[in-house]
């Protein structure tokens, strides 16, 4: 790894209390690559060979069932994958793929489970990172069986719009198909479900979603704290 690269990934939230010792340890066969879109990173059933850590880009976990695709999280950076996976050297249960060109630090696995043993820091670090992993999960769960699907469009509408820099329009960096499969329905269902949003404050122009009456929007999605406040 290049000394540039080096302390930039010193400068990661997931490394940040680590000793410089102990992160030169783990970083030893570490590789920070550029991966172009559409790369298959992990496959779902194969063992962990590395922690991969998203430095910019974007990355899709999903899982594939009978021969259909549904989307499990859309990762930003920086975000680690899949954590668990790797902590418990265990089989991944998604696969990963990149949406967006995408730089990535991978660790060797065995590396880290080591590191685990011996720095408190970083234990301390993985085990928040698990526990939000989980909250996060749960959260999507109750998005699941308390909403409907255009409900669920609606609140990660709201979410999206809130990192757009005018926070009423943004663009999907996916085709309309990964966004229903994140959202648990299918394209055909999506396409009504958006022209319904219409009657909600909602304009769509091809990938581009704008939010003319936020108060409307809100009025019908009824965001809850305990499922969409990142922070809860």
């Amino acid at each position: 790894m290049r000394s540039d690269d080096f302390d930039q990934v010193k400068s990661l939230p997931l490394f940040a209390r680590m000793t410089e010792q102990s992160l030169d340890n783990l970083l030893q066969g570490a590789l920070l690559q550029q991966f172009p879109v559409g790369v298959h990173l992990i496959h779902e059933g194969d063992p962990p060979d590395f922690l991969h850590v998203l430095i910019d880009g974007l990355v899709e976990i999903f899982t594939e069932q009978d021969g259909v695709e549904w989307g499990i999280s859309l990762l930003a950076p920086v975000s680690t994958f899949i954590l668990a996976a790797v902590v418990g050297d265990q089989r991944y249960l998604n696969s990963a793929r990149t949406l967006k060109e995408s730089r990535i630090l991978l660790i060797p696995a065995q590396g880290v489970r080591t590191i685990l043993g011996r720095e408190i820091a970083f234990a301390q670090t993985v085990t928040s990172e698990l526990a939000s992993a989980y909250r996060g999960a749960v959260k999507k769960l109750k998005g699941y069986v308390a909403r409907s699907s255009v409900e669920r469009l609606a609140n990660w509408i709201l979410s999206e719009a809130q990192s757009a820099a005018s926070g009423k329009h943004l663009v999907l960096p996916f085709d309309r198909a990964t966004l229903a499969s994140h959202i648990g329905t299918t394209r055909e269902n999506l396409s009504r479900n958006l022209a319904h949003l219409t009657e909600h404050g909602v304009r769509i122009r091809g990938r581009e979603i704008i939010i003319d009456r936020r108060d409307l929007l809100e009025a019908f999605a009824r965001p809850q704290r305990f499922i969409d406040d990142p922070n809860s």
